[in-house]
């Protein structure tokens, strides 16, 4: 019989990475019917917001900018990633690019200070 008490779940960062993105989406346009099992459609998405300036607000914001700097480490550390999700199992590549290309846009319009680490991988 459970105790009542709820466990804490934590999603993985591949996971947390990409519903905060789903959610980016959804904030931009909230008339739009978004597929949320769309996974690389969604990112493809959020590249295209990137580059029509509707992401500007989120480059500095230090939550969503945290999150993505916490995925681009572990993959810089090797940091093995469970993904319970198979949706975004297939749609990892895609996930990483789009945080990845979002990242260097907010580092390079100064919105957000480069990690040193990942700025030591880069040179």
């Amino acid at each position: 019989m459970a105790s009542g008490k709820k466990r804490k779940q934590t999603l993985d960062l591949l996971t947390d990475w990409e519903l905060t993105a789903l959610n980016v989406l959804i904030s931009l346009h909230p008339e739009r019917e978004i597929d949320v099992n769309a996974i690389k459609v969604n990112m493809l998405a959020l590249v295209e917001a990137l580059d029509g300036g509707e992401l500007d607000f989120f480059l500095g914001e230090p939550g969503f900018m945290q999150k993505t700097e916490a995925l681009l480490l572990a993959v810089l550390h090797g940091e093995r990633i469970e993904v319970a999700d198979p949706n975004i199992f297939a749609a990892q590549k895609e996930i990483f690019a789009a945080a990845q290309v979002i990242y260097n846009q907010a580092v390079a319009r100064g919105l957000w200070e480069i990690h040193p680490e990942i700025h030591k991988a880069i040179g």
